[in-house]
């Protein structure tokens, strides 16, 4: 519990300041004064405060001379100015005199107020009251030696189960009982310091005797977990995630191994069953690369494939305690790639393919491995299905394919016929159905697209380009030309060249 006074001599401004801490479960309302001298006596009384929160312009002892007092005879952890001075060196003094934070009144808000309050928090009362506790165990070594530690920060998560009645099992047990539950198993147990900081989720300094070796900690901490565990069962129908960051000596790093932590708890996305995540320093595996094949796509034997690679590479992200955002980002990349390629190999469907591009987008929110690899497997059932019925339903799609591919050579009526299982006239009227175009205009029209491009390109002269695309001469790609654009191939060079200025 983080316990607060509240000075200023405006009445108003200490409503509005109790208003904005009132209700906060881990931050109390000690007393509200509207003198610096009777907020000076309460403090050197017996009364354990941890925040000041004061105006600095005060009509019975001037606010910088407050602060001085304060720290000098360190009556509290964390002062915070809220004035409506805004002048910078006014604020500046106060800083360098020890304030943690200056606000102006005109700016303070519950969030802002909040804020600097956990900050400091933080910053400074978890580890003095970290330091206390840690200190308070060492009394009674020989000699009076205290014994250094190391620790491990567990942050303390509550999920809901999958249930009916999501009711508390024994009685009905608020968050204000729970944590006091928390913290009598944790003193009980001698695991610790536990905090409940405002709007965060719970967490426990674990505390271990530095000349403990690495396996004897482990083994501890699992013990403690395994503990929790099984006494918030007791009283809960809730499941209990404990995120813990690695072993650490120095107790200014809690705030960093708090998120990493806080990290940890992420890794229940794989469903690995586990309710307690650890950071360490481990040597990890190698990491496997997710990369789908297009060669056998269409294939009903692929999505088998598939699957079986994907959860290769999913269980070897957790084994490495991958983030799972990290995770599915790479995924949704990965796939974004194959379906460009794949759309590249099946050209003429590419618009159906790409399509599927935009229903990747799902896997971003998925909140379990479960629901990552449904939404994958899903998307490429179906995809592959449409892109078989598509290649099946229309023979006429392999035909232009198979065109499309071998677009430099001179691909005889008949045999396009014999690829697409019909006689020359039935195939005839079908392609002109399909294209809106006789089979030999649609091939001229493609060959003279791809004269186009080599022209444009201006690397190959004309001869070289009617022997790249297999014409019996230069003359006869010329008058094909013309008679398929209505331009002479120079006409063409220079409409275009006008098109670039």
């Amino acid at each position: 519990m983080i316990r607060t006074i509240i000075i200023d001599d405006e009445i108003l401004a200490r409503i509005g300041i109790q208003t904005f801490l009132e209700g906060k479960q881990d931050i109390a309302v000690q007393g509200t004064f509207s003198s610096s001298l009777d907020a000076l006596g309460y403090l050197r009384g017996e009364n354990q405060v941890d925040i000041v929160i004061t105006d600095i312009e005060m009509p019975d002892m001037d606010g910088l001379a407050f602060i001085k007092a304060v720290r000098e005879e360190n009556l509290c952890a964390g002062i915070i100015i809220v004035s409506c001075h805004d002048n910078f060196s006014y604020a500046r003094e106060a800083l360098e005199l020890g304030a943690d934070s200056y606000i102006l009144k005109q700016e303070v808000t519950e969030e802002k107020l909040n804020e600097v309050i956990e900050k400091i928090n933080g910053e400074k009362i978890l580890p003095m009251l970290a330091e206390k506790n840690r200190k308070e165990k060492g009394r009674g070594t020989q000699d009076g030696q205290v014994c250094s530690s190391s620790y491990v920060t567990g942050v303390l998560k509550l999920q809901s189960r999958d249930s009916a009645d999501d009711s508390l099992i024994s009685g009905h047990v608020d968050k204000t009982m729970l944590i006091h539950l928390l913290e009598n198993i944790v003193e009980k147990e001698g695991m610790g310091t536990f905090f409940s900081p405002y709007n965060k989720e719970m967490f426990i300094l674990f505390q271990f005797p530095q000349e403990q070796s690495c396996e004897e900690k482990a083994e501890q901490l699992k013990k403690n977990c395994d503990d929790l565990n099984q006494n918030v069962k007791l009283f809960i129908n809730e499941r209990l995630l404990i995120g813990c960051s690695g072993f650490f000596d120095e107790l200014k790093d809690m705030r960093e191994r708090y998120q990493e932590g806080l990290n940890m708890l992420r890794q229940d996305f794989y469903e690995s069953g586990e309710y307690f995540f650890v950071a360490d320093s481990c040597l990890r595996r190698k990491k496997e690369v997710f990369s789908p094949d297009t060669e056998q796509f269409t294939e009903e034997e692929w999505i088998g494939e598939f699957c079986r690679q994907l959860t290769v590479y999913i269980d070897n992200c957790r084994d490495r305690k991958e983030d799972p955002d990290n995770v599915k980002k790479e995924l949704f990349h990965v796939m974004n790639r194959f379906i460009y390629t794949l759309a590249q190999k099946y050209s003429l469907a590419g618009q159906l393919i790409l399509g599927f591009g935009g229903k990747l987008e799902g896997i971003m929110d998925a909140s379990s491995r479960s629901r990552l690899e449904y939404e994958l497997t899903e998307k490429m059932q179906e995809l592959s299905s449409a892109l078989r019925k598509r290649l099946a339903d229309d023979t006429m799609e392999s035909v232009l394919q198979y065109l499309e591919e071998h677009i430099y050579e001179q691909i005889p009526l008949t045999e396009a016929a014999q690829k697409s299982f019909m006689s020359v006239p039935h195939f005839c009227k079908r392609f002109k159905e399909y294209t809106g175009e006789t089979y030999v205009k649609y091939v001229n029209n493609r060959r003279v697209e791809k004269i186009k491009e080599y022209l444009d390109c201006g690397k190959y002269s004309l001869n070289e380009i009617a022997c790249m695309m297999n014409f019996q001469n230069m003359n006869y790609m010329i008058r094909l030309f013309k008679s398929t654009t209505g331009l002479t191939i120079r006409e063409y060079k220079r409409s275009a060249k006008k098109r670039e200025e």
